[in-house]
């Protein structure tokens, strides 16, 4: 059992040396690992809110289960990295983790459940839903709340408090 649990618990450092990032024929990011060649492979903020550029796991999907990822190793501080490197690495995250600053409240609506937003953002107008606020609004602190929509998406307030008056009362239900 003791082995076991050391297995879960060792984490596999990913060294810039040791790894070479490149763009699959599909426009993907893959992965060699000492000359291995591990296809493509997906990053993940380890800590997404707090310590963006710090701990991001490397993994890849198992053939045939979408839900399953198998972990390589974790790229300890992306300032390790640099170059072709660095550009190939923050132009995946920076995917992953798009997230459009809410400029404007232009509209929004709740009903049975869910709220319907008409709003301006730094990537444009967007108009999403949330069901349920209260599991899909996080107060990240300093007037900073982050909300997800139906799909997945996430958008974030920088400062809450400017939103306007009525998506702040319906805001503040939550928060």
């Amino acid at each position: 059992m003791e082995n076991k649990m050391k297995n879960y618990a060792e984490i596999n450092y990913l060294a810039p040396s040791d790894c070479e990032f490149y763009r699959t024929e599909g426009g993907l990011l893959g992965l060699k690992i000492k000359g291995e060649d591990l296809g493509r492979v997906a990053l993940v903020r380890m800590f997404p809110l707090r310590n963006t550029d710090n701990f991001i796991s490397v993994r890849r999907e198992i053939r045939g289960r979408s839900d399953s990822r198998v972990e390589y190793g974790v790229i300890e501080k992306l300032s390790d990295f640099t170059g072709e490197q660095r550009q190939l690495i923050d132009e995946e995250l920076t995917r992953r983790y798009f997230v459009p600053e809410i400029t404007k409240v232009v509209k929004v609506k709740e009903e049975y459940g869910h709220t319907y937003w008409e709003t301006e953002t730094t990537a444009g107008s967007r108009s999403f839903t949330v069901f349920d606020l209260n599991s899909n609004l996080l107060n990240l602190g300093n007037n900073r709340v982050l909300i997800i929509d139906v799909d997945g998406n996430r958008y974030i307030f920088p400062d809450v408090t400017k939103v306007g008056e009525k998506a702040l009362r319906l805001l503040e239900i939550w928060l």
